[in-house]
């Protein structure tokens, strides 16, 4: 079946006797009552159906990197759409909110996965300051790898984030501090990953020892 453009004025059978005529183009415009336009567009083609009239290159109102971002958040809270819009573009979301939703749907993350929403309802049971910490890894800008560093109350499923240029145990500290300001409660708990910028539970000594000396987020 042959599918056409809506404002089509030829059929593939009309194009063809259009590409085997031997008529001018001008006296096959007054025959079919056509643009001498069309008449010659087919006549330069080999084919008879029509281009698709999708984009070459689809431009998106968000940056790549705000993309990247935006994502990553999703994936590290699973927060509903306008509570991340607002946190990344504050007022301005709206504008970009139809341009949040599909990139959620083009990354495949548009839903909550089930296991995450059972997750979610336990953590409710929770008093406020039980603190979850992420380090994920964003695009390259310019070369420079970037670093999102997440955190989220189990209760309140209050998030605080920043981006630093590098995951060290320098930047975990100062992250970690700000959470401390920025949270309106006392935190009790902050569990991690167990990544080297936050503990130094899992290094070891060359003789396989455990270490002993405290990281600096152990000493905040």
């Amino acid at each position: 079946m042959q599918l056409y453009h809506s404002n089509a004025t030829t059929n593939a059978h009309l194009r063809k006797e259009i590409q085997q005529s031997k008529l001018s183009s001008k006296q096959l415009s007054e025959k079919y009552k056509i643009s001498l336009t069309t008449v010659k567009r087919w006549r330069n083609r080999d084919y008879t159906t029509d281009r698709s009239s999708k984009p070459k290159t689809v431009h998106y109102s968000l940056t790549y990197y705000e993309q990247e971002l935006i994502v990553a958040l999703r994936r590290a809270t699973w927060l509903p759409l306008d509570d991340l819009g607002y946190m990344v573009f504050s007022n301005q979301y709206l504008k970009q909110r139809s341009a949040i939703y599909r990139t959620f749907k083009r990354y495949g993350v548009n839903k909550v996965p089930k296991e995450h929403k059972e997750k979610a309802k336990k953590f409710k049971e929770y008093n406020p300051g039980f603190l979850h910490v992420d380090v994920t890894y964003l695009p390259k800008i310019n070369g420079n790898r970037k670093y999102l560093f997440v955190a989220i109350d189990r209760a309140t499923r209050m998030v605080y984030f920043k981006i630093y240029d590098s995951k060290t145990s320098e930047n975990a500290k100062n992250f970690v501090k700000d959470c401390i300001k920025f949270y309106p409660f006392k935190l009790t708990h902050i569990l991690t990953d167990n990544g080297l910028e936050f503990t130094n539970y899992l290094l070891k000594s060359k003789k396989g020892e455990p270490c002993k000396k405290p990281s600096k987020v152990d000493l905040i």
